[in-house]
């Protein structure tokens, strides 16, 4: 592998990403709630109560944000959750931009910067691609915890990356299992999807002679401790273990459309286009790096079953699922893209910019949504109606989980604190 110059190969693709991000974001953030299921969450955030919502890592973003003197609270949850899926972003486009660099052919003469200036035009239009689709855009325009189960799965796929390439890094290992205890303890879905890839790259490196996955363990044990123990702290709910698990590791049971659903789902996702280099970025990667392809493979399939059992849109954490396949996928369509590009010889930096462009607009050309990426109805007028209605120090039943949610984002406004939620009120009796 040839670099054109030392270090780390387009170090201002990064920053340049998070702005794009954050400012494609922000201008599309809606002025308020964006929908009913981020009513819980929100409100959580106000409070920083972990006792319904312990992903402390998304409440304490919110908590921060709630600090913007700009508009109501709701707007700027979701600008939290803009910053945190602009932060994604950044990583997902050094992930593309490393693994394009292991892709590069051994030079035969002296190159230069510029001789490799495709590598971050197909990288930033990857990264774009998967934060323009249809459930990574839903994700971080709606204050909630997803943003920040995007943002742990993106670290730990960069993370994971060096593993892949050079499994006796002690670095890399340590951060993964930090990074896996901690998802584990206070994120559902990035803990479920973290914590297999360290076990197996542990158990390659043991047999490769390395060291770190011999305190790997204690590096995963005392993050996992140290978030469960800090959910638990902002909890008004008493330590034991059984709940601490089964709120901490608790699978999706809520059922959708089948695999071959969420698949098609997956190509509106990326677009013609991007489905078509994806799969020829498969075979390159397959051809050229075969542990980095087959990791990638897992991950999308893994993501896509995940994506798949957690299919309704207000599923929580767990909708960050299908963005990590889109992810995935990008980072294939990247390297199709570069491959394509690379046969027309002097016009492949031409060619770059045109099929990047068609990457990136592609699915925003398509005006179709797909099943998982409906919006419910927002039925903030109805919370409005029940308030006007209520009488002063009144026990008021939601009758639905999302009324519910609003009335607990009402209270923790201060909108009408003199209301007791009926499901409270019968806890306390």
């Amino acid at each position: 592998m040839t670099k054109a110059t030392p270090g780390r190969a387009w170090p201002t693709l990064d920053a340049a990403l998070f702005a794009a991000g954050l400012v494609v974001y922000a201008l599309g953030l809606p002025l308020g709630l964006a929908r009913v299921e981020a009513a819980p969450q929100v409100a959580a955030g106000i409070a920083f109560d972990t006792s319904s919502e312990p992903a402390v890592w998304g409440l304490f973003a919110l908590r921060i944000a709630g600090y913007i003197p700009i508009g109501d609270y709701p707007l700027r949850a979701n600008l939290a959750s803009a910053g945190l899926s602009a932060l994604a972003l950044a990583l997902l486009g050094r992930l593309c931009i490393d693994i394009l660099v292991l892709l590069r052919p051994a030079a035969k003469a002296r190159q230069e910067a510029r001789d490799f200036l495709q590598e971050p035009i197909a990288a930033a239009a990857a990264a774009l691609a998967a934060a323009l689709s249809l459930s990574a855009y839903d994700v971080a325009t709606t204050g909630g915890s997803a943003a920040a189960t995007m943002l742990l799965l993106a670290a730990g796929l960069l993370v994971g990356l060096g593993l892949v390439r050079d499994c006796t890094m002690a670095a890399s290992g340590w951060a993964l299992a930090g990074l896996a205890g901690f998802s584990a303890g206070v994120d559902a879905a990035a803990g479920w999807l973290l914590w297999p890839l360290l076990v197996g790259l542990g158990i390659w490196g043991l047999r490769k002679g390395a060291r770190w996955p011999l305190l790997a363990p204690l590096a995963f044990v005392a993050a996992w401790g140290g978030s469960v123990l800090a959910t638990v702290a902002r909890s008004s709910a008493p330590l034991a273990l059984g709940g601490v698990l089964a709120r901490h590791g608790g699978l999706p049971t809520r059922g959708g459309p089948g695999l071959w659903a969420t698949a098609v789902e997956l190509g509106d996702q990326i677009g013609v286009v991007g489905a078509l280099l994806a799969v020829v970025g498969l075979v390159v990667v397959a051809m050229r790096a075969s542990l980095v392809g087959a990791w990638l493979a897992l991950t999308l399939l893994s993501a896509m079953l995940f994506g798949h059992a957690a299919a309704p849109v207000g599923a929580g954490p767990w909708r960050a699922a299908l963005p990590l396949a889109v992810a995935a996928s990008c980072v294939f369509a990247a390297a199709g893209l570069l491959h394509v590009a690379s046969r027309l010889g002097r016009a492949r930096l031409a060619a770059t910019a045109a099929l990047s462009v068609m990457l990136v607009l592609t699915p925003a050309m398509d005006g179709r949504r797909g099943s998982l990426g409906r919006r419910p109805a927002l039925a903030v007028h109805l919370l409005a109606r029940a308030l006007d209605r209520a009488e002063l120090g009144s026990v008021v039943d939601p009758g639905t989980p999302e009324m519910d949610g609003l009335f607990r984002l009402a209270r923790a406004m201060a909108w009408r604190p003199d209301l007791v939620i009926g499901k409270a009120a019968d806890k306390s009796r």
